[in-house]
């Protein structure tokens, strides 16, 4: 069952998950990004729903209640909705140390934003909550500003490569577990990319990630999925001297 949450009862929203039923027509995000969001109720995360119909919409963002029901969503909002539009906005930084066998070198895979998300630059609206079998949905839209537009014109314009990777955690690291499936995802998308081109193992790979296209960021059996695309920027791929 479906219903509509009233303005006056609304507490926010919550954790940026993009699920796998993404809306069908997908807008160009030059300018104005638009994400579809659902979110579990409490900590402890179910199954995956589709999502509900176009939005209409609302500016203001609706306060907790004294019950303290939708606290958790709450919380869990503030920390992924900036994580997930910094990597769509500005992009990641990577550092990734290739496993190697013989060279006893364990895998590494390290990532910092390129410009922290800023919430007085890029303020999100949040439109047409509805609440569908004890999850919050909605949709988020957030403007690039025109500095933003340019650069995303800029990877556009050269020739990055598209990758692609999926990544998993389990959903009892909370937020981390968001964190580390979408690491995964951006190590796997560059590992897939490379192993294809480079004969030899490098010693490790330095580059960037702009987070593109629709992301999907889903459970499936007790763990956190994310499904992303980016475009790639290599900067230095570090070789061994010695074998």
């Amino acid at each position: 069952m479906v219903r509509l949450i009233r303005l006056d009862k609304i507490l926010f929203l919550s954790i940026l998950f993009l699920h796998s039923f993404a809306f069908a027509q997908v807008p160009s995000q030059k300018e104005l990004l638009r994400v579809q969001i659902w979110s579990e109720m409490d900590s402890f995360p179910g199954g995956l729903d589709e999502a509900g119909s176009e939005p209409s919409s609302f500016h203001e963002v609706p306060k907790a209640s004294s019950s303290g029901m939708y606290d958790f969503a709450v919380a869990r909002t503030k920390e992924i909705a900036p994580f997930l539009l910094s990597g769509m906005i500005s992009g990641w930084n990577f550092d990734y140390v290739p496993y190697d066998k013989t060279r006893h070198v364990s895998e590494e895979f390290e990532f910092e934003e390129v410009i922290p998300y800023s919430r007085h630059v890029n303020p999100i609206t949040y439109k047409n909550p509805v609440v569908e079998d004890e999850k919050l949905l909605c949709w988020a839209y957030c403007n690039r500003t025109e500095s933003q537009q340019m650069a995303y014109r800029r990877w556009n314009a050269i020739a990055h490569p598209k990758v692609h990777g999926i990544g998993k955690s389990s959903v009892e690291n909370g937020f981390e577990g968001i964190k580390q499936a979408c690491a995964d995802a951006m190590k796997n998308a560059v590992r897939e990319y490379w192993r294809i081109y480079i004969k030899n193992k490098p010693k490790e790979i330095y580059g960037m990630l702009l987070l593109i296209g629709v992301p999907r960021v889903y459970i499936s059996e007790g763990q956190y999925v994310a499904d992303l695309e980016f475009f790639m920027e290599t900067d230095k791929i570090v070789k061994y001297t010695y074998y």
